[in-house]
């Protein structure tokens, strides 16, 4: 409200206090009648700083009444503005006030104390010079003097502050009334309008942080998983050329830790979203033609995002130049364009791509692009949208990458694992290889030396010929055979079983079967089997590449028959 407070008082209080003072020190060696103007005038700017005060705070009000009636009752201000409106004009009537005041003239000054004391012009004689009071001068300085000392000024010009504080006070009721009890009311649209752009404000302002800390996340795990790969890669790379034929208990040993490392790699890498990133699907979605689609999708499968990145370029590119243009009817229309084509993106990616944080990236761009609409937020929101259609930019590269790296570790699986095959058998001998070798030339590398193994161990050793033709030592090559020949061969199924003393299959005949136990006996078969393949997986005996298509195998194996 406009009523003073008890600190303004107080200052002003200590700067009336402090201007007698400085008033009485001046007045030192000064003549009596000198002393008495100096405190009247002192007194009279006081008076007429509250009177200006008065009216100053008066107007404030006015001003304030009017503004909180176009702002409540109207709706055309906004209403957060209130308070500090209040205390701006209040502040703004109190430098009214200092900034009319004046010091009053000396003849004005001795006039009004001639008045007021009844002393029929005696001070305004003693202070005209001598050409206007003439050689009776001397005595009537003589007589003010004499005077000057009788005169109290507290009753000849005192303050009448009653009146004003009486009309401050009817004005803070009003003001206060008016802040308290006046309804809020939106004629025109204006206050659901304002509602509305600070919800939006505050969205902008929420999706801001997710943004920028998503996109700090991201850079971190990328950063982390690079890392981790380059360590790993370069663990297995020195295996390899520390591997010696002699040593072969702890060549395996080394490798199946490097197999465990690279494994728990790999998973972490193709993880659930990653497999559904380019689960293929016969959705459509707008004008987007299927040919760009297949484009983008084979791309991505080969960790290449060109086509992708163009797209988001050229949107990226009408979103600058939107932001950079006026409000205007065409800039409208172009918004609309552009969420248009962003939406048909976005659903681009959502058959393609199918991961969650490239979906909520452009989400938020349609959203923020969807705020620019405001023209308050115009210049924000094309900001904010830019910033999220580079962090969609930014989540697809790190898909792409995560698909390279997992394709590198699987490659670097199966050479682990051919490494193993040649370690067991003696032939693994880290001198074969050559200094800056990649995962591409181990592959090679032992792809000839297993060729080499499979060579030589299909190739069968010296043996007794036997019954052969023409005895003596044997070559071990296949003989030659007669089918014209009867022999006493007769074509039966084994009775081996494929588990542990359990009937995995049986034939099916016309007769009642024994339901009960061979149920139970072909379930625990089945059962057997699976925990067996999962053993397998878990103790990386098969490469991951490999794990989901066994899993899905084994896992439709009906546990009733």
């Amino acid at each position: 409200m406009f009523c003073l407070s008890h600190g303004s008082l107080l200052r002003i209080a200590a700067s009336s206090a402090l201007l007698l003072a400085r008033a009485q020190l001046s007045c030192a060696g000064m003549s009596e009648t000198q002393r008495l103007l100096r405190r009247a005038a002192v007194r009279m700017m006081l008076a007429s700083f509250g009177r200006w005060l008065r009216w100053g705070l008066l107007g404030a009000a006015v001003l304030f009444l009017g503004y909180l009636a176009s702002a409540r009752l109207l709706g055309l201000m906004p209403d957060r503005f209130v308070h500090p409106a209040l205390a701006g004009l209040g502040a703004a009537a109190l430098v009214f006030a200092l900034v009319l005041i004046r010091r009053p003239a000396e003849q004005r000054v001795a006039r009004v104390v001639d008045a007021r004391a009844g002393t029929k012009e005696l001070f305004l004689s003693a202070v005209l010079n001598a050409d206007g009071a003439g050689e009776f001068l001397p005595v009537v300085q003589s007589e003010a003097e004499q005077r000057a000392p009788k005169v109290d000024l507290a009753k000849a010009l005192p303050f009448h502050w009653t009146p004003g504080a009486l009309q401050i006070l009817i004005a803070c009721a009003l003001v206060a009334a008016a802040l308290r009890w006046v309804p809020q009311l939106d004629p025109f649209r204006k206050v659901e309008q304002r509602q509305k752009s600070v919800q939006q404000q505050q969205k902008l302002q929420e999706a801001r942080k997710l943004t920028a800390l998503r996109a700090e996340t991201l850079t971190e795990e990328s950063r982390k998983q690079s890392q981790q790969m380059q360590q790993a890669l370069a663990r297995l790379d020195k295996t390899f050329k520390d591997a010696k034929p002699k040593e072969k208990d702890e060549t395996l040993k080394q490798l199946a830790g490097e197999q465990r490392e690279l494994g728990e790699l790999w998973r972490k890498v193709n993880n659930d979203q990653l497999k559904q990133a380019l689960d293929k699907s016969a959705q459509s979605f707008g004008q987007m033609n299927a040919k760009e689609r297949n484009e983008w999708r084979e791309q991505l499968q080969k960790g290449d995002l060109s086509g992708i990145q163009k797209e988001l370029g050229e949107l990226r590119k009408e979103l600058s130049k939107l932001a950079a243009m006026p409000d205007s009817a065409e800039k409208r229309a172009q918004q609309e364009e552009l969420a248009h084509k962003l939406s048909q993106f976005a659903e681009a990616m959502k058959d393609i791509v199918k991961s969650q944080n490239v979906d909520e990236a452009l989400s938020r761009a349609m959203a923020q692009l969807d705020a620019a609409k405001l023209s308050e937020l115009a210049q924000e929101a094309s900001e904010d949208a830019m910033k999220s259609l580079d962090l969609s930019k930014q989540e697809l590269e790190q898909l792409a990458k995560s698909m390279k790296d997992g394709k590198s570790l699987e490659e670097a699986l199966k050479s682990l694992q051919m490494a193993k095959q040649l370690a067991a058998a003696g032939k693994l001998d880290g001198a074969n290889g050559k200094e800056g070798m990649s995962a591409e030339d181990y592959a090679k590398l032992f792809a000839e030396k297993m060729a080499e193994l499979t060579a030589q161990e299909g190739q069968e050793g010296p043996g007794q010929g036997g019954q052969g033709k023409g005895g003596g030592i044997g070559d071990g090559s296949k003989r030659p055979e007669d089918d014209s020949v009867k022999t006493s061969f007769k074509s039966e199924k084994s009775p081996t079983t494929l588990t542990d003393g359990k009937m995995l299959l049986e034939w099916k005949t016309k007769e009642v079967g024994e339901s009960g136990e061979r149920a139970a006996e072909f379930r625990d078969a089945v059962r057997g089997v699976k925990q067996g393949v999962s053993e397998a997986l878990q103790a990386e005996q098969v490469p991951p590449g490999y794990h989901d298509a066994i899993k899905k195998y084994f896992d439709t194996l009906p546990e009733k028959k």
